[in-house]
């Protein structure tokens, strides 16, 4: 029994330890470009939250920005990008248009819960400590 208890606990730990940490160059690199979104809070059929445009977002890692769309309005504003798949988003500015349905509101909470990320097969996950907050697929630079 305490053998396994031993087994289970090291097995526990090697798996949280097996998403790398990167470098804030690695992830510059990794996050530069366009990104398309693919699920939010675990639901893939987005059609009924975003009826007109599906939400995406582009990042200016050299000028530490985003900007993009939440389904209907666009969006921009600062972004912070640490070591170690650390991510936030500024105060983010956007355009003022009415939107039908609830997808726009739903996509800017998830964005504002965000604390990290990891990217793996062209797809990002952005994070809310260790749950998956959204993920999104790289698009065309």
């Amino acid at each position: 029994m305490k053998k396994t208890f031993i087994v289970f606990s090291l097995t526990a730990l090697l798996a949280s330890c097996s998403s790398p940490k990167i470098s804030l160059s690695d992830a510059m690199n990794l996050l530069k470009g366009n990104w398309a979104l693919q699920s939010i809070a675990g639901q893939s059929g987005l059609g009924t939250l975003f009826a007109d445009k599906l939400p995406a977002l582009q990042f200016d890692t050299e000028g530490m920005k985003v900007s993009g769309n939440n389904g209907c309005n666009n969006i921009r504003g600062p972004l912070s990008l640490e070591a170690g798949n650390k991510i936030s988003f500024g105060q983010l500015a956007g355009t003022k248009m009415a939107c039908p349905g609830q997808g726009e509101g739903i996509f800017m909470d998830a964005l504002n819960k965000v604390t990290n990320f990891k990217v793996d097969n062209g797809v990002m996950k952005l994070l809310a400590g260790e749950q998956e907050v959204m993920s999104f697929a790289k698009g065309s630079q």
